[in-house]
């Protein structure tokens, strides 16, 4: 089976520069484009079943890159929840908490801001994984987010991969293949540089 999870387009906390987590965040001019810029790559293929995060720039991704396609929700797309930090410029927060955000950020470890472990975020992940390759169906897309994406690349690829040495742009789309009881990288595609 494959697995196709593109990242949503440029959201508004994007733009800007600020954390966004599960904040409720629509798509920028700019993200409908890049939404709409995926359906070539996705044109023609048969979807036995669209995912979407239920956070609504993924949903919005989604309904923009296949017109009219009919997907479920699922909270176990949805981004790392940053806690305090959502909706706070990145930059201002790097100043602000210096070394505690450092060390946050390295460990996937939003715990100290009232946010996600990183157990539980790639728990969640692994856990839609595990439902996607018992499912029986055979080519799936799922429309998710910059961290999903990366937390999917660590698991299947078991390497703790650094996150800042894979560019995940927006409307990027990875195509995982499950086969004989193991999950593989297919291929990566970051759309909005084509």
């Amino acid at each position: 089976m494959k697995l196709y999870v593109i990242r949503h387009g440029q959201s508004e906390t994007n733009a800007t520069g600020c954390y966004t987590g599960h904040l409720q965040i629509p798509l920028t001019e700019q993200g409908i484009k890049d939404a709409e810029g995926v359906r070539p790559f996705l044109r023609g293929i048969k979807f036995d079943k669209i995912y979407s995060s239920d956070l609504i720039r993924a949903k919005k991704t989604a309904e923009t890159a296949i017109p009219g396609c009919v997907y479920e929700e699922t909270p176990q797309l949805r981004e790392i929840d940053h806690g305090t930090l959502r909706g706070k410029n990145i930059m201002k927060c790097r100043e602000e908490y210096g070394e505690k955000l450092a060390k946050s950020r390295a460990a996937i470890d939003y715990s100290a801001f009232g946010g996600e472990t990183k157990e539980v975020f790639y728990g969640r992940v692994q856990e839609f994984l595990d439902n996607v390759a018992s499912s029986g169906y055979e080519t799936v897309a799922a429309f998710s987010h910059a961290g999903v994406l990366r937390t999917m690349l660590d698991i299947v690829l078991a390497t703790g991969i650094s996150r800042s040495k894979v560019r995940c742009r927006n409307c990027a789309i990875a195509v995982f293949e499950y086969t004989d009881g193991v999950w593989y990288l297919d291929s990566w595609i970051n759309t909005t540089e084509m």
